[in-house]
């Protein structure tokens, strides 16, 4: 389905936006249909196409002098779904993290009413100089504008109800903690691994050292910046070949990459996915049971073309490595609607660590777990551990997943 590009009328962009998500099943609740039917989403993209305003599609509106992504109007489908998780009540008041644009403030003003409240948080005094002009603009003069760290919060009107986190966060900042009420629900887009595998997850606080959230949504998200940034780590393979890691692993760097003078060792397993399979999480399965090292490769369309590596799209080149060896999963057409997943390895020891990863995806063929259920605590002492939980330790917070 795709959005309607031969009108000129914002009112009807903003109906064939809704219209695509709906047909996303991304829309639970009507409320949050409703609140994209009516933010002006152009009103905060000035300078923008309308045709692009209301694409179903990122909006990148500021880059780093070396060109990356710094600010954007993030996917509608992909804000629909966390506003979905978010699960915003009238009244209620809400503090969301990264106010960019200002377009889901104002989606948020919708969702809370005028007996509710809004604070939205921009480190770049530009950025939110832009947000709360956007958001007078558009009607929302109501929803309060910092310019500050979102690590810190805004503890002047906590506690809130809801927290929403709008860019990719390494750990959970004490002062999120702090100012969620009890009852209430952090929704943040948290890394989970160094190679940048991030979930959206939706914590609830049940009491003031303890968050649980039982689903995970796949997502891409700009990353925290200020004191909460923390930089991504690889290993150049090839000129248009990267593995994104974890420094934490302690990679041999300077073996990895010669991974790819090995040739390709082809291993194909008989276990098929269907496009439609709720099979999402296979990759962040695989880094909580793997006894070898998780990476995913980011790979340019030369190398994809000459063959060199081809790892498959849906899990983001989820790959596993031990030592200077590589395997990584691979997908071929089984039917038309039907893959059959592989592992292809490079490297001394290829073919025993494809057999090993050949052994985790028909275990995990046999389990097909579902949703994690992650809890989070406050770092310090460690807590009573579940066995079968994978734990990962960051600055503030421990953190176990189960499946």
């Amino acid at each position: 389905m795709a959005t309607d590009t031969t009108t000129s009328d914002p009112a009807q962009l903003r109906m064939a936006l809704a219209d695509y998500i709906r047909g996303r099943k991304t829309f639970r609740t009507s409320q949050v249909e409703h609140a994209f039917q009516t933010v002006p989403r152009h009103v905060f993209l000035p300078g923008v196409d309308l045709e692009v305003a209301y694409a179903p599609r990122p909006v990148v509106t500021k880059r780093a002098d070396d060109g990356t992504a710094v600010s954007s109007a993030s996917s509608p489908n992909l804000v629909a779904g966390m506003l979905e998780l978010l699960d915003v009540q009238l009244g209620h008041r809400i503090l969301e993290i990264g106010a960019a644009t200002g377009i889901n403030a104002a989606l948020l003003a919708e969702l809370t009413g005028p007996t509710g409240g809004v604070v939205t948080i921009e480190l770049d005094d530009d950025l939110a100089t832009g947000a709360r002009a956007g958001l007078a603009a558009a009607g929302y003069p109501q929803v309060q504008v910092i310019c500050g760290d979102g690590a810190l919060g805004h503890a002047t009107r906590a506690p809130y109800d809801r927290i929403i986190v709008t860019a990719g966060a390494w750990d959970i900042a004490p002062a999120w903690w702090q100012q969620l009420a009890i009852g209430g629900r952090l929704v943040v887009p948290l890394r989970l691994h160094g190679s940048g595998l991030t979930r959206v997850l939706a914590f609830d606080l049940h009491q003031p050292d303890r968050m649980i959230s039982t689903s995970a949504q796949v997502c891409g998200f700009v990353p925290m910046r200020g004191t909460a940034e923390q930089a991504e780590h690889h290993v150049r393979l090839d000129d248009d070949v990267a593995l994104k890691l974890d420094i934490a692993d302690l990679p041999d760097e300077a073996a990895l990459a010669h991974a790819l003078t090995y040739p390709a060792h082809e291993h194909w397993t008989g276990v098929q996915v269907h496009d439609e399979e709720p099979a999402q999480h296979l990759d962040l399965w695989l880094t909580t049971t793997s006894p070898s090292s998780f990476g995913r490769l980011s790979v340019g369309s030369a190398a994809r073309a000459s063959g060199l590596v081809d790892p498959a799209l849906r899990w983001a080149g989820a790959t596993l490595y031990d030592g200077g060896t590589i395997a990584y999963i691979a997908v071929q057409p089984h039917s038309d609607d039907t893959n059959e997943l592989g592992i292809i390895a490079h490297g001394p020891d290829s073919k025993k660590l494809a057999d090993q990863a050949s052994d985790l995806l028909h275990r995990w063929d046999r389990e097909r777990p579902n949703q994690p259920t992650i809890t989070a605590r406050p770092a310090g002492p460690p807590h009573d551990q579940t066995p079968s939980a994978a734990h990962i330790d960051r600055p503030h917070t421990q953190l176990a997943i189960t499946w």
